[in-house]
């Protein structure tokens, strides 16, 4: 930091480079000073309350910098004392704005410094923290067994998980959830659904709501809190889940669901309904409940309307 009389003797060889003339305006001091940027800092001085009347005075700083370089400040004074006046070793600096000389600084300055408005940090929601332990073994239960209580979506989830020696997984967080979620899912799979390239889930016996409420649980926490999703589901079972309505091709995805077997015969019968094998096609429909006369120009409504019962309709027809 400067000195006072470090200060006084800037000041004065300000006074030889600048002048009132000069410093009317801001063009004439880029002028004067012969650079292509400068910088303005404020001094103010204590106001003497009972000389209302006296004249104010005004100190300009400038600094000036090339590139990325900044010289030291010049002081232009125009007052009468500059005793009055704050000592610039006292001027605050701000992170944005500047209120002072700056010294052997190298920094990148932009033209226009952009305002953001300074938002106070909110104190994020404290959850009750629930720890739950999931055996490598019967995650598939368990998981269920777990999201059975409807509280845990309001919970932060702990997954203690048990390997098949008995002994307590080492990993912790996020991708412990992970690795559960995708065996639980596998598992979902397997044991209740259908199809081959995308699945779709089907009425079982021995799941009454309850554990598919559990499974819905299971499916929003699991993509709430690491966004894990199972995109194996067949998109218009998705979309009717969701949103009660289907905006997939229908037809696009049944193909998609059937057996590698049936997608020939069925892409075959709609392509060249006259080449297709009909006896494989009489049973192909027949397996999914068609009952209605074949024809050439009715095959793609059939098509639809199995591709709607067998992929929205019948999962969700409980």
């Amino acid at each position: 930091m400067a000195t006072e009389a470090g200060l006084q003797e800037i000041l004065l060889e300000g006074k030889k480079l600048f002048t009132a003339d000069a410093c009317q305006s801001i063009g004439n001091m880029y002028e004067t000073a012969k650079l292509t940027m400068l910088r303005f800092y404020i001094a103010t001085k204590a106001k003497d309350i009972e000389d209302d009347a006296s004249e104010t005075s005004e100190v300009v700083l400038v600094s000036t910098h090339s590139g990325s370089e900044i010289s030291p400040v010049e002081l232009v004074e125009f007052m009468d004392d500059f005793d009055g006046a704050h000592h610039t070793s006292e001027i605050s600096v701000d992170s944005e704005i500047t209120f002072g000389p700056v010294y052997n600084i190298e920094e990148e300055v932009e033209d226009t410094l952009i305002y953001e408005d300074f938002l106070m940090p909110t104190i994020p929601h404290q959850e009750e923290e629930m720890t739950i332990t999931i055996h490598h073994a019967d995650t598939f239960h368990d998981m269920i067994t777990a999201f059975s209580d409807a509280h845990i979506m309001k919970k932060t989830l702990n997954v203690k998980r048990i390997l098949p020696d008995n002994t307590e997984e080492a990993g912790t967080g996020s991708g412990v959830l992970r690795d559960v979620l995708s065996c639980f899912w596998h598992e979902f799979y397997e044991r209740c659904t259908l199809g081959t390239s995308v699945k779709v889930p089907f009425i079982r016996h021995d799941f009454p709501a309850e554990k598919w409420k559990a499974i819905g649980r299971i499916l929003l926490k699991g993509y709430q809190d690491c966004q894990y999703f199972p995109n194996k589901l067949a998109l218009p079972f998705v979309e009717q889940i969701l949103f009660n309505c289907v905006y997939s091709d229908l037809k696009a995805h049944f193909l998609q669901f059937v057996s590698r077997q049936e997608q020939e015969v069925l892409m075959q019968a709609v392509s060249d309904f006259s080449a297709v094998d009909w006896d494989d096609l009489v049973e192909v429909l027949y397996n999914y409940g068609c009952r209605r006369r074949i024809t050439a120009e009715i095959i793609p409504t059939i098509l639809n309307e199995i591709a709607h019962k067998e992929l929205p309709k019948n999962p969700c027809s409980s």
